[in-house]
Formats: C-alpha cells, structure tokens, sequence
C-alpha cells in the first residue's frame, strides 16, 4: 500500500511474503530476473504502480543484483500474466517463478498459463497454515485473523469463479 509516512512510500503489510521469497529465490541462483507485479494506488490523484517503489527499495538496498522489470499498475491477476507474457517475448525466456501466496496460487497459475506463460509456482505466504498450527485454547469469539481468512477465502473462490465465466482460466 502506498504509504507517504513510511520509507520508499510503501507499506509492506502481508505481501512482503512475495518480495522475499522472491530475492531469496534469486539469492540461491534460482532465476536470472526479476519481475515485479501488483496494483496501483491513486495518490495525490496520480496513479502510481507499486512496482515502482518496490523497485526503487530493491535498487536503494541493492536487494536484486540483478534486471528488475515492473508491470505497472495492473488491474488484476490476468492483466499480470498479459504483460508478463510481452515481457517473455520480448527476452526470450524459456519458464518464469511465478512468486504468489498460497491461497492465490491455484488461480495465479492458471490464468498465466492461459495466456500463455510455462510458469513454475511458487507458494508462499502460507498464513492459512500458520494458523492451524498456532496453539488455540477453545474461544466462541472469532477473531480478526478468522475472520481475514474467510475473506482470503471468499476472494479465491469467487474470484477462481469470475476468471472462469470470463474464459481466463
């Protein structure tokens, strides 16, 4: 989330999930570029792309010694995997690490393979997991993690319903 009180404009929230397992990904050698999607955020009425201040971050902290391509702002997950697929062409790349949380994998892969990306899936952010194995003393109360997971959840499955009336998946 753009964020004009925190370092680089950004706050991070869960999503950093992403960004490190995708610089430990090239910390090990695993790939030879990187890319960097997500959204956009309209501030001081300007639509500016989280890509670009990620970037600006992973250059200041010289995190990814290697190319950094940004997206843009993108509107949704296929409109990631279109412009991912025009930078594929473009340099000629064989397979991409497709870097998503866990719950948003399944959708994710699908639609970029749809549009024609060879993606290798890489699951992170497995906070549905975390919380099964975190101790839990019985309590009638949901709590605001619950209740984020039920949202995580509708959000997949509506959305995996959407992508697919709309041929994208």
């Amino acid at each position: 989330q753009p964020s004009a009180n925190d370092a680089f404009g950004l706050d991070f929230q869960d999503s950093i999930d992403r960004l490190l397992t995708a610089v430990e990904l090239l910390r090990q050698g695993k790939a030879r570029a990187l890319v960097v999607g997500g959204g956009g955020h309209s501030v001081n009425g300007h639509v500016q792309a989280e890509s670009v201040r990620v970037q600006r971050w992973l250059a200041t902290w010289r995190v990814a010694p290697v190319p950094t391509h940004g997206l843009g702002a993108c509107h949704n997950t296929r409109d990631e995997a279109v412009r991912a697929k025009a930078l594929l062409d473009q340099h000629g790349w064989k397979r991409v690490l497709l870097v998503t949380s866990a719950a948003h994998l399944k959708r994710a892969e699908a639609v970029f393979k749809k549009v024609g990306v060879p993606v290798v899936a890489v699951a992170c952010d497995f906070a549905g997991l975390a919380a099964l194995e975190a101790d839990h003393r019985f309590n009638p109360f949901p709590s605001t993690s619950d209740f984020k997971a039920l949202a995580t959840y509708l959000h997949e499955t509506i959305g995996w319903w959407v992508y697919r009336l709309r041929g994208w998946v």
